[in-house]
């Protein structure tokens, strides 16, 4: 993967894979899966994926793990979260 292929990408807003609501096959299956109420789920490589909301309004923890700032601070601007942010070693952790 190159990293600044990726970064490129956001910056310019070039992502169009991103939908309006969460995934139609997330939200068919998803229950199949039996977890518990409140369990963690990770979603790596998430960019701004409807899918935290649609899992966080269902109960659940979210980890998500994305290379792009933009894409986490726009997650969090368009679900009108305020972000805790601190350094992880080279890394950032946004916590609502």
């Amino acid at each position: 993967m190159d990293a600044n292929f990726w970064h490129e990408k956001w910056q310019r807003r070039e992502i169009g894979f991103h939908q309006p609501q969460a995934n139609p096959l997330l939200v068919a299956y998803f229950d199949k899966l039996n977890l518990a109420a409140g369990s963690r789920v990770l979603l790596p490589l998430c960019g701004k994926t409807r899918d935290i909301a649609w899992l966080l309004d269902r109960g659940f923890r979210v980890a998500g793990v994305e290379l792009s700032k933009i894409a986490v601070e726009e997650l969090f601007d368009e679900l009108e979260l305020a972000a805790q942010i601190k350094p992880a070693g080279p890394l950032w952790h946004y916590r609502r």
